[in-house]
């Protein structure tokens, strides 16, 4: 499976220097095993030795620092893995997207659990591994940051505007919707959300849509058998030539050799 999916690894830095500001499309749950990490999001926070950090996809942060650090992380595509906003084991992610703070601390008998959990995903990666194997790790992590000991402070969050712009694209996005469509169902005007939406999670509304789209499409290219043609209709595309052309973009191969590819993958399992 290409990394979009969901990828795994981890880190080991005597010391971190502050890394630009950035945002990315997936979400990403990463566990500190050891040393600290002071991080932006939102506001400034320390990360230490058996925290989960969890952040959604959209929200920009920025690494600060940290020192002796060993951190296990996880990314992954929501949409790819069926996983809606409304599931449990995304709400501390959306917690996190509302205000709370992006740091969990695992009780101490779950530790080892989680540490081989992440070892042997990242383990198994580096195979062909089929989806449904894939989902369950990912499912596993998620699970265990369900069981982490609740946040206990909150910040500010996200403007609530772009929150409800955010709801507003899950729930309509593979429809034919434009800026002014996701402008007038949260009440504010279209250019005032699109410099809002930019500034809090560095994508235009028109790009979060293409990603929302097309993370849908490696869903149900992965899940089903359902023709390119059809594809691009039921997910909002005005034609499949522009479709396969994002989509070629984004995952450097065309929709019909990926389906292949993954398809191939999971077979050869």
């Amino acid at each position: 499976m290409t990394n979009h999916v969901a990828a795994c690894g981890q880190m080991k830095v005597a010391t971190l220097e502050q890394e630009p500001h950035g945002t990315h499309s997936e979400s990403v749950l990463s566990y500190i095993r050891s040393g600290s990490l002071d991080m932006l999001h939102g506001e400034t926070f320390t990360a230490t030795q058996g925290m989960f950090v969890l952040v959604p996809g959209g929200m920009p942060h920025t690494l600060l620092s940290g020192s002796d650090l060993h951190v296990h992380w996880m990314s992954f595509c929501p949409d790819c893995l069926g996983l809606t906003p409304e599931s449990s084991l995304l709400q501390p992610f959306q917690q996190v997207r509302l205000g709370a703070l992006p740091a969990l601390a695992l009780s101490g008998e779950r530790v080892e659990f989680v540490q081989t959990l992440y070892q042997e995903f990242e383990a198994a990666l580096q195979h062909a591994l089929p989806l449904d194997v894939m989902k369950s790790f990912v499912f596993l992590l998620l699970h265990e940051v369900s069981l982490a000991q609740q946040p206990v402070s909150w910040r500010a969050g996200m403007h609530p505007k772009v929150v409800a712009a955010l709801s507003y694209i899950e729930s309509q996005g593979l429809k034919p919707v434009s800026l002014q469509d996701v402008a007038s169902a949260v009440f504010v005007s279209a250019p005032y959300l699109a410099t809002l939406f930019k500034r809090e999670t560095g994508y235009s509304v028109g790009q979060w849509l293409i990603k929302k789209r097309l993370g849908e499409a490696c869903n149900r290219l992965l899940h089903t058998h359902t023709p390119i043609a059809a594809l691009v209709e039921e997910l909002g595309w005005s034609d499949t030539t522009h479709f396969i052309r994002q989509f070629k973009a984004a995952y450097g191969v065309t929709p019909a050799l990926w389906r292949r590819q993954h398809s191939q993958a999971a077979k050869s399992r």
